[in-house]
């Protein structure tokens, strides 16, 4: 009995002694702010078109084709599933379409520039049109793909013209709202957000005109400008009130000097200015994807003969991802292969994740779309 109770203690000391290098290894891998982009697979979509903006969520992705006015709905494995063409004039017409999203139920969500919105059934046709309560100025509208999201029962989103202002009023981004809370069903809306005083755009100064994105975090709203290396946090259970300004701490991020005037331009003239495109969030952390810009020092030594020459920039600037934990703070920088063109969406940091092929980059002519599975893991 007690060389059989002898042998059986010896095997569980073995065993524990065996595992524990293992588990250790996993929790130090897991508390790691260290990461690694990597390409699981590459799936190819029966459909040629120009891609703009798209969504992807619990197994469909939406896509907009903007030369061909179309919606087209894939599955995860790149099945196209239905397709719709919007006429783009006449009665009935839908252009110029620059956000796709699928609500909390499941439900695609388009709108345009000066609105209105649509919601769309699963065959994505119009199930309903919702109206905003004012008129959205001639190219005031939405700027940026990654402009509305949906918070408790409203729609959030980037849309001027609220009192007649639009982003080219005197001090716009200074003194004025910058977002709307819009419900649904009552079809009437709120003004929400203002410029933090940690952005430079809040000081009255001339810059260049940024997009303006945000995302949702539980009640958070995480707000950015496209060439500010800032995200800007606001709590939405008290009325958009601003918490913090977390400084994305880039190694490099080109941001062009305060201009002598509002007609000044340096955009694609001196420099390329740093781009935050988008920022994925969940709970306690979120992932920045930017790109690091093009100094005037570098961009004058380069001839570009534009729009030839576009894929020559996609070679001086290089696009990260950066991860930040509310405990851990920033991870390394996490760089993108130049062929990963458009992130679409992020529906956790540790699920596989979408973006576009960039075929014009690589000089590949298909018939088809390609996009890329990435995941983001833990070194």
């Amino acid at each position: 009995m007690k060389k059989n109770y002898l042998l059986f203690s010896c095997s569980i000391l073995l065993a524990f002694s065996c595992s524990a290098p293992k588990n250790n290894e996993e929790n130090q891998s897991l508390n790691s702010i260290v990461w690694e982009l990597q390409i699981l697979d590459s799936i190819q979509v029966d459909y040629l078109g120009n891609i703009s903006t798209g969504d992807f969520s619990e197994g469909i992705g939406l896509i907009y084709d903007y030369t061909a006015n179309t919606i087209v709905k894939i599955d995860y494995d790149g099945k196209v599933l239905t397709t719709q063409t919007f006429p783009k004039d006449g009665p009935n017409s839908i252009s110029f379409i620059s956000t796709i999203k699928i609500d909390p139920e499941g439900n695609p969500l388009i709108s345009n520039h000066h609105g209105p919105f649509y919601k769309l059934n699963g065959d994505l046709t119009i199930q309903r049109e919702i109206e905003m309560p004012f008129t959205s100025p001639p190219m005031g509208g939405l700027m940026d793909d990654k402009s509305l999201e949906f918070w408790q029962e409203n729609i959030l989103l980037y849309y001027t013209g609220r009192d007649d202002v639009g982003p080219f009023t005197e001090n716009y981004l200074k003194e004025y709202f910058l977002l709307e809370k819009l419900n649904p069903t009552t079809g009437e809306s709120s003004p929400l957000i203002r410029t933090p005083e940690t952005s430079k755009f809040s000081t009255g100064k001339f810059y260049e005109r940024p997009s303006i994105s945000f995302t949702i975090s539980e009640n958070d709203l995480l707000l950015y400008f496209n060439n500010e290396p800032k995200i800007h946090r606001f709590n939405l259970l008290d009325s958009g009130s601003f918490i913090e300004t977390i400084d994305l701490k880039p190694t490099k991020f080109i941001e062009a000097p305060e201009l002598k005037d509002k007609y000044e331009n340096y955009n694609y003239e001196k420099l390329v200015e740093g781009n935050v495109f988008g920022v994925f969030a969940e709970e306690n952390q979120f992932v920045v994807h930017y790109s690091e810009g093009i100094s005037e020092e570098i961009y004058s030594t380069q001839e570009f003969d534009f729009p030839k020459d576009f894929p020559k920039l996609i070679d001086l600037n290089q696009s990260y991802l950066k991860v930040y934990n509310s405990e851990k703070g920033w991870s390394n920088e996490i760089p993108i292969p130049k062929k990963v063109y458009k992130i679409f969406a992020m529906e956790g940091l540790n699920q596989p994740f979408f973006a576009l092929r960039n075929d014009e980059y690589l000089g590949e002519e298909q018939d088809y779309l390609t996009f890329y599975k990435l995941q983001l893991v833990q070194k």
